[in-house]
């Protein structure tokens, strides 16, 4: 697959172009600086709320990764500025799987969250407004789009190697849940893209065996 990394130096980009290097993917890396990774095939450097630099990325893609998040720098619309654009480059260029990562403490319409989950979602609101609310509005966009979309929701993640140990679910995690490797969501972003499982969804990752 040729898969386009967008967020390519961010935590879980950076895993995500490893990674899709190794499974014998072409690698195109977007990041704002010089960050991105020496295993892309081609690396691209700039704002991904550039409509040009989006249609640039995307052509020719089979999969997009979405692993863009609000920073101390980015603004806190980056998602809700960008993703429609995106999704405009990608329409034009016949582009259709996306996969994108989310939080557990975003809401989605249809969430069926225990008072454990409220309470992080809640907590999530007060802590980080503009990173759940700009991925809420991600949310919004993606639905309304034709994509064959996904948004994964994992809970706290942590700079650990990745464990493969990990599953996508409808139940959101509680209190108790334990932190996910930025590794192990990039591997699943990797998973779905290459298949169909988990269409026009934000499932939760958790670690396997998570309650």
């Amino acid at each position: 697959m040729r898969v386009v990394v967008l967020g390519a130096a961010g935590g879980v980009g950076r895993h995500a172009v490893r990674l899709a290097a190794e499974r014998g993917h072409t690698v195109v890396a977007v990041a704002r600086g010089a960050g991105t990774s020496g295993d892309a095939a081609t690396r691209l450097t700039g704002d991904v709320r550039d409509g040009d630099l989006l249609t640039r990325a995307v052509e020719g893609a089979d999969a997009v990764l979405w692993c863009v998040g609000v920073t101390r720098t980015s603004g806190g619309d980056v998602g809700r500025t960008a993703v429609p654009r995106l999704v405009a480059a990608m329409t034009t260029a016949g582009v259709r799987r996306f996969v994108g990562v989310s939080g557990a403490g975003a809401d989605v319409p249809g969430d069926r969250k225990t008072g454990s989950a409220r309470f992080i979602s809640a907590l999530t609101h007060r802590l980080a407004r503009d990173l759940v609310e700009d991925k809420e509005g991600e949310y919004a966009v993606l639905a309304a789009s034709s994509l064959d979309w996904t948004q994964v929701r994992p809970p706290r993640l942590v700079d650990r190697p990745g464990t493969g140990r990990t599953r996508l679910t409808d139940t959101a995690p509680g209190l108790r849940a334990a932190p996910v490797p930025k590794a192990d969501v990039a591997a699943a972003m990797l998973d779905l893209a290459a298949g169909r499982e988990w269409l026009s969804a934000a499932p939760f990752l958790v670690a396997d065996g998570a309650r």
